[in-house]
């Protein structure tokens, strides 16, 4: 995947998840920012069309939304599955 199509998937990412936080924010986030980005790209393509790349690219956009959350904390809405605080080490 080359630079200019991460930065393009970061951008969208965020302005989704600052548009609706509680729902691309929340426990069950990464099912609904995969399936939005289908409907806005993808709008006639069944699942079974679907080709590898573009699976690669929702799996992506998931991993940008998790770090995008964890960078801004006031846009995490997760409650089950909010990621546990890492311990720092006290050396």
């Amino acid at each position: 995947m080359d630079k200019f199509l991460k930065n393009q998937l970061y951008r969208w990412t965020y302005d989704k998840i600052k548009g609706d936080p509680k729902k691309f924010g929340g426990d069950f986030s990464n099912a609904f920012i995969m399936f939005e980005y289908l409907i806005e790209f993808y709008p006639d393509v069944n699942v079974s069309q679907l080709e590898p790349q573009i699976m690669s690219i929702l799996s992506t956009v998931s991993r940008i939304k998790n770090k995008l959350l964890k960078k801004n904390p006031s846009f995490d809405f997760r409650t089950k599955y909010k990621p546990k605080k890492e311990l720092k080490n006290s050396d």
